[in-house]
């Protein structure tokens, strides 16, 4: 099976001012981001510097199943170029190359700030919107401002432009994916949020629907109050959960795992080594309880070596080779010294920190396969599933080991190495619930190399998944949605609970 190995960095811009407070050094010395700059050059060498990276290493640059890839590299550096003549801030800079990322509609390509816990001071007009369905209300206002539009007003249009459209163009451009329910429901909420961001206007006035009437806001744009983080958190229902075990009196038993982050020297891969070894010593509990749930709200990915550890300590190893197929047919890895040298440091940190036999096999052979590929001239080194003989035996029947349900439990976080986990645990029989998924390519392991500025680094697919089963940007959607309060445990598990059977 092939495996989601290498985790990426978490690539979430802070963007209120209270996420942008950091500790002063201890010579005061100014930020890198508030130094003076010319930001149109800055812009210049960064957004070349990214097209020539991804060129040089990102495997879809000479995929002959996406013709459509470089030419839109090469696309966005022209519109970034163009920006970059009126480019005069850091704001102009930012987003330009925000917009460049985005345009490549890709979750596992990201950019962030490298400056610790910088963020751009944001406005809004004294309220929020989030998207319910297919419309954007009113979800959080400024209590004191009279002329704010009332919680659950519903957005038709401003200056003149549709709420859609509008947000295509003040979200969606600078994120990518606004197809995905995923994308909206994280970032819908920046539809009445400005960041320094040149290449949208601050809206004059809008219409709203307010129980039914139509009814036109002047916006009065100003500082956002200092926890407009904690408001933007509670809007998109941010979960809080850490990784553990749990039993509850009814038998049924609760594992959440928020991370699959594989880095050997993090302390994440100490808490989900833990969390496994605690799984072993309950197997057997696991196995009798009346339903099981594997909490995966707030997983970005990581390491899908996890999953897989999970599933075999849920369902056993003949059930998983009886009823799961392989993910994919073959994994083609860009053999490009930048992608040698990232896994090649990843096998380091594997053998200083005692890592699985497995883990170091498998980074030794991708390294001299990625190397003997380069040496060789060619673009890829492809690493291929074995395929069973044509003429050869089926697997034997495989007993179920789960006496109860298995409730996978999803939200809008979820991408990368936590989709791998979804497919995974569903083929193997359980039972999805919750929200949509978000959703991400073939093009997979993520490296963040820095821009030539210093000031940014971007996160870069080093391989591209071959005949997988879910498609490119495909979310996977629960059996059974539940509507309430993501971030609330007790409602979720009494709505778990209205599941079981009688």
């Amino acid at each position: 099976m092939q495996r989601h190995l290498v985790a990426g960095l978490a690539l979430l811009m802070a963007a209120s001012a209270a996420q942008a407070q950091e500790a002063p050094s201890e010579a005061d010395a100014p930020r890198p981001m508030d130094l003076p700059r010319d930001w149109s050059a800055t812009l210049i060498q960064d957004a070349t510097g990214l097209h020539d990276i991804m060129v040089d290493s990102h495997p879809g640059t000479h995929d002959p199943l996406n013709p459509a890839f470089r030419p839109r590299l090469d696309q966005g550096l022209t519109v970034a170029l163009e920006r970059a003549r009126s480019t005069t801030d850091g704001g102009g800079w930012w987003w330009a190359l925000r917009a460049y990322v985005a345009s490549f509609e890709d979750g596992h390509v990201g950019i962030n700030i490298t400056q610790p816990n910088y963020g751009f001071s944001t406005r809004w007009p004294g309220f929020l919107t989030i998207y319910r369905g297919a419309d954007q209300v009113v979800a959080d206002r400024d209590s004191a401002d009279a002329s704010a539009p009332p919680l659950g007003a519903r957005l038709l249009d401003c200056d003149g432009v549709g709420a859609e459209a509008l947000a295509e163009q003040r979200i969606g451009q600078f994120r990518g994916r606004w197809f995905l329910e995923a994308q909206r429901v994280l970032y819908g909420d920046w539809q009445f949020l400005s960041a320094h961001n040149p290449w949208i206007d601050e809206m004059r006035q809008c219409r709203f629907d307010v129980d039914g009437a139509t009814r036109t806001y002047v916006l009065d744009w100003r500082a956002t109050p200092e926890d407009i983080y904690a408001r933007r958190a509670r809007l998109t229902q941010t979960a809080s959960s850490d990784f553990g075990l749990r039993h509850f009196d009814d038998g049924g038993m609760w594992i959440s795992t928020p991370s699959f982050n594989g880095d050997p020297s993090g302390e994440v891969h100490a808490r989900l080594t833990a969390l496994i070894a605690d799984m072993k010593t309950k197997q057997g509990a696991l196995r009798l309880a009346p339903y099981v749930v594997l909490d995966l709200r707030g997983n970005g990915g990581g390491s899908s070596h996890w999953s897989e550890l999970m599933a075999q300590i849920l369902w056993g190893d003949d059930w998983m080779i009886a009823h799961v197929e392989p993910t994919a047919t073959a994994v083609e890895w860009r053999a490009s010294d930048g992608n040698i040298a990232q896994i090649s440091d990843f096998l380091g940190q594997l053998r200083a920190s005692n890592g699985s036999p497995e883990y170091i096999a498998w980074a030794e052979n991708a390294v001299n396969g990625m190397k003997a590929a380069q040496a060789a001239g060619q673009v890829y080194w492809r690493s291929a599933n074995e395929e069973a003989p044509a003429d050869a035996a089926p697997p034997p029947a495989a007993p179920q080991l789960m006496a109860g349900r298995v409730y996978v439990l999803t939200d809008s976080r979820c991408g990368s190495a936590c989709l791998d986990a979804v497919d995974l645990w569903k083929a193997a029989g359980a039972l999805q619930v919750g929200r949509e998924t978000s959703a991400d390519t073939v093009y997979m392991d993520t490296r963040n190399p820095i821009l030539p500025s210093g000031l940014a680094q971007i996160a870069l697919p080093m391989k591209v998944y071959r005949g997988r089963a879910r498609g490119n940007n495909e979310p996977q959607r629960p059996s059974y949605v539940i509507e309430g309060d993501m971030s609330d445990d007790a409602a979720l598990l009494a709505s778990i609970r209205r599941l079981q059977p009688d």
